[in-house]
């Protein structure tokens, strides 16, 4: 793989100026975002310059995990796809993933790439099960954590049952942080999702639960002190919303993008879904922006992406998704983009790949279908130059990865400008790409890490993008 000290990695300081006055927007009223896409930011945004040369991105050759280091996976800790699985370092490269040992216990495996190769440092026992999953997180000084949680019954009461492992990279060996913390309200928690707070420092662990009514649950472990906060803070939203995205500002807030996932009984669906023999409980049919301006209460304010509209005549029964088949990234303007899938949604049959831009006033500035069209797995990245990129690859074909770069400044429009076909017949399945980004505490750079897997095996690339 190329060694990512070719390269100067340094943080976009930018964003993390700009993503508390996202948060600071939260104070307002909620309202929805129009789906329909506005003319104001393409008016204003000028087209790049230049367009490179595609072979001045570089792509690596697949490394195996499990053949390089022994660290095979499982069908657990995959749930939607929106884990942060993979950060690079000027260390090193880190991925995370839930295995299991000699005796079918769940374990989460920690790898270390470096130089094209794979290494197993440590697996880890844990409890983690069902919808939770196991996150590798680095912080400004770049360290790195590994954050797990799962919830267990404490006197009949739910709990967050959580770990941090801190990998002590003076002695190679791991520190356990550990604890057990109620909910204090709420129930069917699960869905864990991770932030850290790089100026703040603090790692988060967003927890989703109920149904209608549903929750958030939050809980802080401080990296000062190496302590979690004894509480947790819990939100009430109307309907439960899972697969989250998880920002955490410099002030003590955060945005998260969520979507609603509720059954549907919840929804008032039950007899029209078996009717149309939709063999299905659930529903996964809207996507909303929640604005948190203090993470110390759970206050919020709610933005909508895109709403669901039901169409039970025509039987249109909208699905709008961005877990494992989208993106959420704020960028070094402090613009948060969302990837999406929208089907059978608004009174239009078939699936369409969307691409939604708010600003920090919680306004949808444009919203409009993607240059490409398909069933891709979706993330986005942004040079240290500030260029947008798309990153795809096919979902459940041989392994292809598609790179998008951005033809104006502001992240709006796309053309193909790199092709790869790995020469393996593997194909990507469940639950998709994941890539290395600032939202998991990596630099915003030329340097993406990417990791899919392929059943129990996971694989693992690099991309380096041009200098402009």
């Amino acid at each position: 793989m190329i060694d990512s000290r070719m390269f100067s990695i340094k943080r976009s300081v930018l964003a993390f100026v700009l993503l508390p006055a996202i948060i600071a927007a939260g104070r307002e009223e909620p309202s929805s975002a129009s789906r329909t896409a506005t003319s104001t930011a393409e008016e204003i945004t000028p087209a790049i310059a230049s367009q490179p040369a595609a072979d001045t991105v570089l792509i690596s050759a697949l490394l195996d995990l499990r053949a390089a280091c022994g660290a095979g996976s499982c069908d657990g800790g995959i749930h939607g796809g929106t884990q942060n699985r993979i950060c690079h370092t000027s260390h090193g490269t880190y991925a995370t993933y839930l295995g299991k040992d000699k005796d079918d216990h769940t374990v989460i495996h920690l790898v270390r790439i470096h130089e094209g190769k794979a290494t197993l440092l440590h697996t880890m026992p844990t409890a983690v099960s069902g919808s939770n999953s196991a996150h590798v997180l680095c912080s400004a000084d770049g360290e790195i954590y590994v954050l797990n949680g799962g919830s267990v019954l404490v006197n009949r009461n739910e709990h967050a049952s959580m770990g941090v492992h801190h990998l002590n990279r003076k002695t190679g060996t791991i520190d356990d942080y550990p604890a057990s913390i109620p909910f204090n309200g709420g129930n069917n928690f699960g869905y864990i999702a991770a932030a850290i707070d790089t100026v703040r420092g603090r790692i988060y662990a967003v927890y989703s639960g109920g149904d209608a009514p549903g929750y958030f649950a939050w809980l802080a472990f401080d990296l000062t002190s190496m302590k979690w906060m004894p509480t947790a803070t819990v939100a009430k939203l109307g309907y439960r919303h899972c697969y989250n995205y998880c920002f955490a500002g410099g002030r003590g807030g955060m945005v998260i993008l969520s979507e609603r996932d509720i059954t549907t009984a919840a929804a008032g669906l039950a007899q029209a879904f078996a009717d149309n023999k939709v063999q299905a409980k659930y529903v996964w049919d809207e996507l909303r922006l929640f604005y948190i301006n203090d993470l110390a209460s759970p206050e919020y304010t709610a933005v909508d992406v895109e709403k669901a509209v039901y169409d039970i005549q025509a039987r249109l029964y909208p699905t709008v998704q961005n877990n494992y088949q989208g993106d959420a990234y704020i960028d070094a303007s402090g613009n948060l983009h969302v990837l999406y899938a929208s089907s059978n949604n608004n009174g239009k049959a078939g699936t369409f790949l969307r691409h939604a831009v708010f600003n920090a006033r919680q306004t949808c500035i444009y919203n409009d279908l993607l240059e490409f069209q398909g069933g891709y797995m979706m993330r986005m990245a942004q040079s240290t130059g500030g260029v947008h990129y798309i990153i795809d690859m096919p979902y459940k074909e041989a392994a292809r990865v598609q790179i998008w770069r951005a033809t104006d400044t502001a992240g709006l429009h796309y053309r193909l400008f790199k092709e790869h076909q790995f020469p393996t017949g593997a194909a990507p399945t469940y639950a998709g790409l994941a890539v290395s980004c600032p939202r998991g505490g990596s630099p915003q750079n030329n340097v993406i890490d990417c990791l899919f897997p392929v059943n129990h095996d996971y694989f693992c690339f690099r991309i380096v993008l041009p200098d402009r």
